[in-house]
């Protein structure tokens, strides 16, 4: 199953390489986890796109090749959360296989934190596919979210935005 160290204390992979790394925060995209975590009722922020709840955040984001499923208001936390939370403590990204969500995200973070290139998609994509993440397998509906939001300029104005209006 894949899962890569891919800067610092960012980890990327599945949910079954979890325990393959001494983490203290993580990052889970999927609805199923945002279920589960809200089932919990411990939180200390909520809404219907994120739940975060001590050092673990869920991001409400379904599996799915329509673009219309996929917003910024989605990547928000969790690029937040990575930023927060990266220069402190090993941070473990995952989506049910790694590929395909949390690959996107980590993506994102990178551009965001000026990484990986501002001008030009698929350049961008290449290089974080080549030297940080191979196991990249994008659904449409991802892609096209990435492809009409690069260079992610409303998800990176937001990162001062409290939690709680978010």
């Amino acid at each position: 199953m894949p899962f890569k160290n891919i800067l610092n204390n960012i980890y990327l992979g599945d949910q079954f390489s979890l325990n393959l790394i001494d983490h203290q925060c993580e990052l889970k995209i999927g609805d199923i986890y945002y279920n589960i975590l809200n089932s919990k009722k411990e939180y200390n922020y909520k809404n219907q796109y994120f739940i975060l709840s001590g050092d673990k955040m869920a991001i409400n984001m379904k599996d799915s090749h329509d673009p219309d499923d996929f917003c910024n208001d989605l990547f928000v936390p969790a690029i937040k959360f990575l930023i927060e939370n990266s220069e402190k403590t090993n941070i473990y990204t995952h989506c049910q296989l790694g590929v395909s969500r949390s690959a996107s995200t980590i993506f994102i973070f990178l551009v965001v934190m000026k990484v990986l290139p501002h001008d030009n998609f698929k350049q961008a994509l290449k290089k974080y596919i080549k030297d940080f993440y191979p196991y990249m397998k994008l659904n449409l509906g991802v892609y096209k979210f990435l492809e009409n939001n690069f260079p992610f300029k409303e998800i990176a104005n937001k990162m001062n935005t409290n939690w709680g209006d978010l």
